[in-house]
């Protein structure tokens, strides 16, 4: 696993590439796509040091970098307590709409079966919070 880093953390020249890279998976999105939307939103609050990144947890990336679209809006909800079957089913919807490989779906799928705990680890330190502000994409 890699070190949660904030956005401070990163060059300016990382900073570009991974704007540049998850905007890039977005290619062939319509204009007013929803996953434009969450990422415009993330990506503010990441530039603002309300949550840290460190790409796929658990799993390898989609790419050679930490920078993966589905992770990084996943990441951004779980920062925000927002955390469950819900948010996990956003997070698959995601990866469908942005062509994931069916193996790293179904990869992370197993991975999300352990969902409950981080439910539990949020609700122990306080930050679980069931009432999810920004629309959920799903299919």
């Amino acid at each position: 696993m890699r070190k949660n880093k904030w956005y401070k953390d990163f060059s300016p020249e990382e900073l570009k590439q991974a704007y540049e890279s998850m905007h890039a998976e977005m290619n062939g999105l319509d204009f007013n796509h929803p996953i434009r939307e969450l990422f415009a939103i993330a990506w503010e609050d990441f530039k603002a040091g309300k949550f840290s990144y460190d790409g796929p947890t658990f799993v390898r990336s989609r790419f050679k970098s930490r920078w993966e679209l589905a992770s990084f809006i996943h990441d951004w909800r779980n920062s925000n307590g927002n955390v469950g079957y819900q948010i996990d089913n956003e997070f698959f919807s995601v990866m469908i709409a942005l062509n994931y490989p069916i193996e790293l779906i179904i990869q992370r799928w197993f991975f999300t079966r352990f969902t409950f705990i981080n439910v539990w680890r949020h609700m122990l330190k306080g930050t679980y919070n069931n009432i999810v502000h920004i629309r959920l994409y799903k299919l």
